[in-house]
């Protein structure tokens, strides 16, 4: 029996705790440990860990720490961890029918891959919206190390269609992770690396390993906060971000990686600075035109114009128009359009 292992950082998490843990479906799968890491939570999460634990007993362990972030949270949790995968999960999440089961029967199929990695779907009150990795709807598929490092790192130039779904493969969560391929890892601090999960794939991965892509197999993504589109600035937020791309770049020159990886890197970078810009101008802590001070500053940065608008042939024409506007420093206009452009994100990705 292949035991699986399921990391949960717990934050105030009262509201979806429950539903979250119920949908592992633990009385079915035996096989399965989870691993809740009550971070410093105010309310009553921490009740409710225990409450779960007591009802499942040794398919659940609850670690209690102070507040420290969910990197920390999951760090925690990898020390306790004994089972043949490990994958992570959020609180507010859930998985579809029969998820665990199905992955189980799909790892057993192909020899125990290295990494196992399920598509999602984007979850909105009762509303649905399947995000499938790969274009292939009912068939598995084989990777190599190398072909999802080369995704993580960015798109080549002819695969940038829409922008927003460059990091779609980057989170931790829907992926079952072979505990020698993460054994003696940690996550890094959010507050010094721009994406965490992304930076923690990367360094786990090697050329070749053996990756499993199994379709039709959901992870359910919830976005429980989607009415709120506005957040307080980050000053880290700039820099942490030139640390990620840093630190990619040194892990591509130390391990040899080819040309293409730092030209998907410089193409990452290019399409990031829309994202950071996007972030500025939905802060609620800075004043118009300090949002556009400090975007116009970002977006000056050598290493986000490798490229233009123009050198994306297929890229559509809404992002065309965003990146141009960028490219041409017109902040004002972009700032206007990316405000009136917020409420209706979830449509438009």
């Amino acid at each position: 029996m292949l035991n699986i292992d399921i990391i949960i950082p717990v934050y105030n998490a009262e509201e979806y705790l429950e539903r979250c843990i119920n949908s592992i479906d633990i009385d079915t799968n035996r096989n399965v440990t989870v691993i809740l890491v009550n971070d410093g939570s105010t309310d009553n999460s921490l009740m409710l860990c225990k409450r779960m634990k007591k009802k499942y007993k040794k398919n659940i362990k609850v670690i209690n720490q102070e507040n420290k972030g969910v990197s920390d949270a999951r760090n925690a949790g990898l020390e306790y961890v004994s089972g043949d995968y490990i994958t992570f999960m959020d609180p507010d999440d859930a998985y579809d029918i029969g998820y665990i089961k199905k992955c189980v029967q799909k790892i057993k199929k192909f020899n125990n891959p290295d990494l196992v990695i399920t598509p999602y779907k984007r979850v909105y009150g009762e509303k649905k919206i399947v995000n499938d990795l790969y274009d292939i709807t009912n068939e598995e598929i084989i990777l190599s190390g190398d072909d999802l490092l080369k995704t993580m790192y960015g798109m080549n130039i002819s695969e940038v269609v829409n922008p927003a779904i460059m990091n779609d493969l980057s989170p931790v969560w829907g992926k079952f992770y072979k505990k020698s391929l993460i054994l003696g890892k940690k996550f890094a601090d959010i507050k010094e690396v721009g994406s965490e999960d992304l930076l923690f794939n990367i360094n786990i991965l090697k050329l070749d390993n053996k990756i499993l892509y199994i379709p039709e197999c959901y992870y359910l993504y919830t976005k429980t906060n989607n009415s709120s589109i506005t957040t307080n600035f980050d000053e880290n937020l700039i820099s942490s971000w030139e640390n990620l791309f840093s630190l990619m770049k040194t892990q591509a020159k130390r391990e040899k990686y080819n040309t293409e990886y730092f030209t998907r890197l410089d193409v990452r970078q290019y399409l990031s600075k829309m994202s950071l810009v996007r972030a500025i101008y939905n802060s609620k802590n800075l004043t118009v035109k300090n949002k556009v001070s400090i975007a116009k500053k970002t977006v000056k940065n050598p290493e986000y114009n490798k490229f233009k608008y123009s050198d994306f042939p297929n890229m559509i024409s809404r992002w065309k128009i965003l990146m141009w506007l960028c490219d041409h420093e017109y902040m004002y206009v972009l700032y206007i359009i990316i405000r009136l452009l917020e409420p209706y994100k979830n449509k438009l990705k």
